[in-house]
């Protein structure tokens, strides 16, 4: 494992005398998946370099990219088109002198799919994101898919939070994508798109590896890119988050030879030396929904592979 990143967060805005302005609909900018995601993207090279980071959220990371790594300029945009604002509103606050750099996408943007958003990124050297891996827990293919493993939906999880599109994302609609099985069709989706309009750009994604980090790499290598791991942190896993799909893909994988291509990979203590399945840790949620468990949080750096 790598070592914690140096950089929190937190203690930064803390020193810096510096909060950015975080309500409900955004991801915590606190949170350790960004302290580990600004751990990669220090590791990832970007001095001088074009930017689009999609799902711009709070704009953390865009100050981050510019400020600390020396990006030269960076682009955005997100699927809540309150977040396009809040970030120019951060950038503003946290690096003002890099504020002029940013050149936002407004609107509600999935993925890459706007006209503007396709002209930025074929001016792109990198596109950075952290987008979900867990399909809409009312998504009715999801549904089905637990009923036919006799896996219920834990209570709470189809209640949504005001920050509910920054986890799960609409599983029907990236069915075509082969790794939309195993809760990676939204990142295979861009990864495709960044492959067809900025072919030599690189990509550096921030991914939860609770179905473990070969099976990501496989699918970027599966969509033309050489993968490498820039950062990786064991993080606390949010109390209430539904790991329903996992345990359901275990069931239908048990009694195949699948299953020893695919274990997810869950702990029992921070230091990520006492592995669970998700089946396993579905049960301790069972006994007590405020156990402690957690998690790998890996930042990936695709390379595009020569055709």
């Amino acid at each position: 494992m790598f070592e914690d990143p140096a950089n929190d967060t937190a203690e930064r805005h803390r020193k810096q005398g510096t909060e950015p302005e975080a309500p409900d609909f955004a991801f915590d900018p606190d949170d350790p998946w960004t302290q580990t995601f600004q751990a990669g993207l220090e590791r990832a090279d970007l001095k001088g370099k074009t930017v689009y980071e999609v799902g711009v959220g709070t704009g953390v990371n865009l100050a981050f990219i510019l400020r600390t790594c020396g990006a030269a300029r960076a682009y955005g945009s997100d699927l809540d088109p309150r977040l396009v604002m809040l970030a120019e509103r951060n950038l503003r606050s946290l690096s003002p002198q890099h504020a002029e750099h940013f050149e936002p996408v407004h609107g509600s943007v999935s993925l890459i799919d706007t006209d503007d958003a396709r002209s930025k990124i074929t001016k792109t050297d990198v596109v950075i994101a952290c987008i979900p891996q867990v399909g809409e827990p009312n998504d009715l293919r999801l549904t089905a898919f637990r009923k036919a493993q006799s896996v219920e939906l834990p209570d709470g999880a189809e209640t949504q939070a005001e920050d509910h599109i920054a986890h799960y994302y609409p599983w029907t609609a990236f069915d075509e994508y082969p790794y939309n099985s195993v809760g990676l069709g939204l990142n295979e989706a861009l990864l495709r798109r960044i492959r067809q309009h900025a072919p030599k750009a690189q990509v550096v994604m921030n991914f939860g590896c609770r179905i473990g980090s070969d099976i990501i790499f496989e699918c970027f290598e599966a969509n033309g890119y050489r993968p490498e791991k820039l950062a990786s942190k064991i993080v606390h896993q949010h109390v209430g988050t539904d790991i329903s799909f996992f345990v359901a893909l275990e069931k239908a994988l048990c009694g195949t030879d699948l299953e020893k291509q695919l274990v997810c990979k869950f702990y029992a203590d921070p230091d990520g030396t006492h592995p669970l399945s998700a089946t396993d840790a579905q049960r301790l949620i069972e006994k007590d929904p405020h156990v402690d468990l957690y998690h790998e949080v890996s930042v990936i750096r695709g390379i595009p592979i020569e055709n």
